[in-house]
């Protein structure tokens, strides 16, 4: 198979192209210069958050509950 030079520099102008579009939108992105990309945000509701936060305060009630030993009763 034979691949002609047109073909070699068509590859190569795609590639050029792709790889200037990344930068582009990697700099218009807010990307830093070290690569990292910008941190992303999320918004819940306020009935979403109040109900995770009820869970996890829950979750960590039980397990405090279940590793921490109970004090001995007394006997009256």
């Amino acid at each position: 198979m034979v691949i002609s030079d047109y073909h070699v520099q068509g590859v190569l102008r795609t590639y050029t192209r792709q790889l200037q579009k990344s930068r582009l939108a990697s700099s218009v992105g807010g990307a830093d210069r070290s690569g990292k990309p910008p941190e992303e945000r999320v918004s819940i509701s306020e009935e979403a958050r109040r109900r995770l936060i009820r869970d996890r305060v829950t979750s960590q009630v039980l397990e405090q509950g279940l590793t921490d030993e109970a004090p001995p009763m007394e006997k009256a």
